[in-house]
């Protein structure tokens, strides 16, 4: 196992601060009067995207961290600095990047928001997730699907290349509703809705000035604007059959009289397999932010 190659995070200290990240400081971000006189003490206020807000806009990087949630010994996750102007179209094509997809399959972007409930027995209230936003690529024909089948979900679909990422997490309000905390927005990024890979997306903070001269080192200007920091774990096998496939073909590498049928799959059919074999542990971040530096350049 090529531990040389591995490129490691620690996203157990949830109050560490990769790389210099300085988290994102809402408490001091204004708000007008009006929006003051509304909204209580106890409300993180966000900034606005609205072309009204006057507020300077912070255009450091965002640093974000995702993980795709259904693997393990490794979970795949990568941290990535990216523009919050970059829309979500090209976010779904960095991510195909970083987690070696082959983009051959459908995707979706949703945000959940945590909402207070109805007092229980007890007097307590949960608070209980719910989809406010859907985004991709065609949400036409996704509203159309679901209007035949007679669905209802409840929430918004929009159009991914019309959307970036500071119109989700810096906005006032989803659902109608305040946001009370940045930590109430869970946004997620569903691949293959056959195997249902789900990838986390949290928003460490920004990226402090400079990172991405020092990682490439290029002058500040001239480096690239989507950059992959860090990261853990080899992409997952394309059509592989979800995590309970995912680890059938770890165990089939992992030792010399393994599943043949499964090691000759991998190499010779799978979207994204490898002739040399599977390691799990092995991915090339110098290959992720090759790839990723042609992204911006589109």
């Amino acid at each position: 196992m090529p531990k040389a190659t591995k490129a490691k995070t620690n996203t157990a200290k949830s109050n560490s601060n990769p790389l210099g990240a300085r988290k994102t400081d809402t408490a001091k971000q204004s708000l007008s009067s009006k929006e003051a006189s509304s909204t209580s003490d106890e409300r993180i206020a966000v900034q606005s995207t609205s072309p009204s807000n006057h507020t300077p806009i912070d255009e450091r990087n965002y640093l974000l961290h995702v993980s795709n949630v259904l693997t393990s010994d490794p979970m795949i996750h990568r941290i990535l600095s990216v523009p919050p102007s970059l829309t979500f179209g090209k976010f779904h094509e960095a991510l195909q990047i970083a987690f070696g997809w082959t983009n051959s399959h459908m995707h979706v972007f949703t945000l959940e928001m945590l909402f207070p409930s109805a007092a229980n027995a007890r007097g307590e209230k949960l608070a209980l997730p719910k989809t406010v936003l859907a985004l991709n690529a065609d949400p036409e024909q996704t509203m159309d699907d679901d209007e035949d089948m007679g669905i209802d979900t409840g929430y918004r679909t929009e159009d991914e290349k019309k959307w970036t990422l500071q119109d989700v997490f810096e906005k006032h309000e989803w659902g109608g509703q305040p946001v009370v905390s940045k930590a109430d927005l869970h946004l997620m990024y569903e691949y293959d809705m056959g195997d249902a890979w789900e990838h986390q997306i949290q928003l460490l903070g920004r990226a402090e000035k400079g990172l991405h001269a020092a990682l490439t080192g290029l002058p500040e200007e001239k480096a690239q604007k989507v950059l992959c920091v860090s990261g853990e774990g080899h992409p997952c096998a394309e059509d592989c059959g979800s995590a309970p496939g995912w680890e059938e073909l770890k165990k089939a590498f992992a030792k010399p009289k393994g599943d043949a049928t499964l090691k000759g799959w991998y190499k010779t059919q799978c979207g994204n397999g490898e002739k040399k074999g599977l390691d799990p542990w092995k991915w090339d971040l110098m290959d992720v932010n090759a790839r990723l530096e042609e992204l911006t350049k589109m």
